[in-house]
């Protein structure tokens, strides 16, 4: 019942978390206008950017299904495309995030602490979603569940840089700049170091290692 309890809430956490982060950050992206994107973005990255933040919403949205054991045991084609979608889905968005961070950030705005900090978090994100498409075709079962784990904890990298970025600048004063190069790499590393431990934690707590081959 304990364990229940603390995943409830934890999913609930994260589902809040991320639909405060769809209305106040991502939606007014698709009027697909000058005023949503800014002189920044359109209209050069504008189509670029919408993709990103579409396909990464479809990721963010379906990944929680992808872990609930009664969901995945009962409608297993459904977890299988569900699945596809979402691994499809990074694959776009962070091919986007790919050309953003280094084609506009770092290439073109020069902008190197931030731009690196956003590459680290697309290559992040593709490797975790690749690995976890490895091992399941490899029906290494154990690997692609902890994949998937370390592919939903990038995805939720988006939402925790801005929840945390706004909560260094409008709370705790932080200048903008410094807050958004540290929140680069913030919001994937630490969470990513995190998931780590508690992972092989599980392992030694179990007597257990990882399948050599």
């Amino acid at each position: 019942m304990t364990n229940k309890l603390i995943n409830f809430a934890g999913w609930s956490i994260v589902l809040a978390a991320s639909l405060y982060f769809v209305f106040h950050n991502a939606i007014h992206y698709f009027s697909y206008d000058a005023k949503s994107y800014g002189a920044e973005y359109w209209p050069t990255y504008a189509s670029i950017l919408l993709t990103h933040i579409t396909f990464g919403l479809v990721a963010l949205l379906i990944g929680p299904f992808q872990f609930i054991a009664t969901f995945r045991k009962k409608y297993p084609q459904a977890h299988r495309t569900m699945g596809k979608i979402y691994l499809v889905s990074i694959a776009l968005a962070g091919s986007a995030s790919l050309y953003l961070s280094i084609g506009k950030i770092i290439m073109a705005e020069k902008d190197i602490v931030f731009g690196t900090g956003l590459l680290g978090l697309a290559l992040a994100w593709l490797l975790t979603s690749s690995m976890a498409y490895w091992a399941i075709r490899c029906r290494n079962f154990v690997q692609h569940r902890e994949w998937m784990v370390r592919s939903f904890v990038v995805t939720c990298g988006f939402t925790s840089f801005r929840l945390i970025f706004r909560l260094l600048v409008d709370q705790l004063h932080v200048d903008p700049a410094m807050a958004g190069n540290t929140m680069a790499w913030a919001c994937w590393a630490f969470p990513l170091l995190v998931t780590e431990g508690f992972l092989q934690g599980i392992k030694i707590k179990r007597g257990r290692v990882a399948p050599a081959a």
